[in-house]
């Protein structure tokens, strides 16, 4: 077959500003501050792909998907919604080519194929949630997991098993894409509008994903397509694909000649790739805008630990100076952080305001009383996990010389450690926009039981009308919030925790 670099010669753009060097994604994922020269995988997903819809490279971080390859925003009034809200017919954009041997549109089929390579082990991590929604989804990666799991797969095996494997709630009608759910889903739009879901082309299949093979031979529809031939874990150059059309794509803009993309700087300079793409097409990219979402953390009690009584948890949220915590966030890097009194962060449009919270520098008097009620006076140890990275660290610091001034030690171990109290948890969405059964899967502690505040959450995410699922989010968070499992701190948009969210993403190409 021939390679994208035998079909037709790039041009400069006629916007170029000259060409960009960036360090090249860090393998295994970004989760912590890297360089700022780092791009992100995501960053990289979002120059080469398209998705049905995608977040608008904007400050605002208030800013919801548009659509991208897709024709325009499904609703009930348009049709693209059953009234049921479990049908949603996805209209594709006209003038969408992949630079193939011979321009070809963007089809329905890409996007099918393109959520089914879902199933591949890079993509795992989103398993939880498009297999919940996308009827027969989750049965198709339980398949491709007995088929492929035990031995290393060749192209064609993959291939067969995509092409005759049917997910009954995912199929192409020509330029329109049919989605069956399995339940309404409030949060499908920000799911869609992930690298994760982003169009496959035919080639891929010719390939095994993440093969020296396929990253030499790499169609692209999006403003740059790769020049260099390409080996996992090297450097890369992007240039120009001269089959973008840009009357055709709302959301990218081509302001670079070429892009490196280089494994080691090699003591040459790069350009910080931490907004490019994310904020502005342009470097230097103006400053981010903090609106109350990010980075969240909770402290959690431990089962056998000093703080297991409800009481020890309540006297704790009244004693932590989340101001403080606020600011250490900001002296470590953070863009902007806020004290966080809820489950929900408060920039989340289901956020509860509560009136009757602890002042965001706590309130040392009747933190006292509380503490020593609880069994947590002056002289009392707590010994707190804390997951590895530079962000929960300057976190973890900020509380122990918080919780020193009524005396408490408190001594940081790593998760898993024996004996923990407490556990700092960092939750950094996985996605942007409504990312709150994010939130639930991986943070918050479940039982399942009659009373557990999830229940109303998991009836928000069906909800069908923007208001209701407003409101219950917000009986939610007081639910959640009282509920004390989880004790909020604060919020923090860190940079590159930022980036990752807008331009999610995984290297399946």
């Amino acid at each position: 077959m021939i390679g994208v670099r035998e079909q037709q010669r790039a041009e400069d753009p006629p916007t170029g500003t000259g060409p960009l060097r960036f360090l090249g994604p860090v393998p295994g994922g970004l989760p912590d501050e890297p360089e700022p020269g780092t791009i992100g995988t995501g960053q990289v997903l979002r120059l080469i792909t398209r998705q049905l819809f995608a977040y608008p490279v904007t400050t605002d971080p208030a800013a919801r998907p548009v659509p991208d390859a897709a024709l325009e925003l499904p609703t009930v009034d348009n049709g693209g919604i059953s009234p049921d809200g479990r049908t949603w017919r996805i209209g594709l954009r006209r003038g969408v080519h992949w630079d193939a041997q011979r321009a070809r549109e963007l089809a329905g089929g890409d996007v099918v194929r393109g959520l089914k390579r879902t199933a591949h082990p890079l993509a795992r991590s989103m398993r939880p949630y498009f297999g919940a929604l996308i009827e027969g989804l989750a049965d198709y990666y339980r398949r491709y997991d007995e088929e492929f799991g035990h031995w290393e797969a060749h192209a064609p095996a993959l291939a067969q098993f995509s092409h005759l494997t049917r997910i009954p709630g995912l199929r192409a009608e020509g330029d329109t894409v049919v989605l069956r759910l399995t339940e309404p889903a409030d949060d499908l739009l920000d799911l869609l509008a992930t690298g994760y879901a982003a169009a496959a082309p035919r080639e891929y299949d010719y390939y095994v994903p993440d093969s020296p093979e396929l990253y030499r031979c790499n169609p692209a529809c999006g403003p740059y397509r790769i020049a260099k031939q390409l080996t996992p874990g090297g450097d890369f150059v992007l240039e120009p694909n001269p089959r973008w059309d840009p009357a055709t794509d709302p959301i990218r803009r081509r302001t670079a000649s070429r892009i490196d993309v280089v494994a080691s700087a090699g003591g040459e300079p790069v350009h910080d790739a931490t907004a490019f793409g994310v904020l502005s097409w342009d470097l230097p990219a103006p400053a981010a805008r903090f609106g109350g979402t990010g980075c969240s953390y909770y402290l959690s009690a431990l089962p056998g630990g000093s703080a297991q009584a409800p009481a020890a948890r309540h006297a704790l949220s009244w004693a932590v100076d989340r101001a403080a915590l606020a600011a250490a966030a900001r002296t470590a890097g953070a863009d902007g952080a806020a004290a966080q009194h809820g489950v929900l962060q408060p920039g989340d449009p289901g956020a509860e305001r509560f009136e009757d919270a602890a002042p965001d520098a706590g309130d040392p008097e009747r933190a006292g009383r509380l503490l020593a009620d609880a069994g947590l006076g002056p002289g009392t140890r707590l010994t707190v996990a804390v997951p590895v990275g530079s962000r929960p660290a300057a976190v973890a610091t900020a509380l122990a010389g918080v919780l020193a001034r009524y005396g408490i030690a408190v001594v940081v171990v790593s998760p898993g450690v024996p004996g923990a109290d407490l556990t700092l948890h960092e939750w950094a969405p996985r996605w942007a926009g409504n990312a709150n059964r994010d939130l639930l899967h991986r943070i918050w502690p479940s039982d399942g039981g009659a009373g557990d505040p999830a229940s109303v959450a998991a009836d928000a995410l069906r909800a069908l009308d923007p208001g209701t699922a407003t409101a219950l989010w917000r009986r939610f968070d007081r639910l959640a919030t009282a509920d004390l499992r989880l004790v909020p701190l604060i919020v923090a948009a860190w940079p590159r925790a930022r980036a990752d969210a807008l331009a999610a993403g995984a290297a399946r190409w």
